[in-house]
């Protein structure tokens, strides 16, 4: 693996986010790509993330999906060293404890790709099955919502309006279009309901309007 580019780890330094993509940026810019070793103190110093067992339980998480590895206390007895052997990008991998894949991620990611390929645009339920795989699917639910959050967020333009019907199974759903396309990285909905856009390392829209026909 090559070192970071110059331009990476300078954002580093002006704007890292908290939490597992705050930590795993500065452990891709201590480590130079997979060539060096770092300590758990050394994230800490240098990501915004300030909760030390927040730190300590993703490198675990790393550690057992194979991402990194120890290598032993430092020389002088301090802090156990970590090296990065394996690098995925730079989107932080999202790992249960086990080290095995988040499939709610997994469901994410698979929409974001979905949606930046699909010009002509698609509603819930046509997002729902082109995005599920026969290990992960996605649930027409989640597709919605995923839809909604990021209308708000403004990176879907409605094509054309959904409506009720009837009779249940007559209406018809909201038609959506990506106009905003940041980068490859999928735009995740956090706990506070808003939209944390990794490509640009900020948040975007003010929070989910919960309603409307998806």
């Amino acid at each position: 693996m090559g070192r970071l580019p110059v331009d990476e780890v300078a954002r580093l330094s002006v704007r890292v986010p908290r939490g597992r993509q705050g930590i795993w940026q500065t452990i891709r810019a201590l480590a130079g790509g997979g060539g060096g070793a770092f300590t758990l103190p050394e994230v800490m110093a240098r990501s915004a993330e300030r909760s030390k067992e927040t730190v300590r339980t993703y490198l675990r998480c790393l550690e057992a999906g194979g991402i990194v590895v120890r290598e032993g206390l430092a020389v002088d007895g301090g802090a156990m060293r970590y090296r990065l052997v394996a690098d995925p990008g730079p989107e932080a991998p999202r790992l249960r404890r086990d080290g095995s894949p988040a499939a709610l991620c997994l469901g994410t990611e698979q929409m974001w790709r979905v949606l930046r390929m699909a010009s002509p645009g698609l509603d819930a339920r046509e997002l729902s099955v082109t995005a599920s795989t026969e290990e992960h699917p996605v649930a027409l639910g989640a597709a919605a919502a995923y839809l909604r959050a990021l209308h708000h967020a403004g990176y879907l333009a409605v094509v054309e309006a959904g409506r009720p019907g009837h009779k249940p199974g007559t209406g018809k759903r909201t038609v959506y279009r990506l106009t905003r396309c940041t980068g490859p990285l999928a735009p995740q909905i956090q706990r506070i309901r808003a939209v944390w856009d990794p490509n640009l390392s900020c948040h975007m829209g003010e929070g989910v309007v919960e309603g409307g026909h998806d």
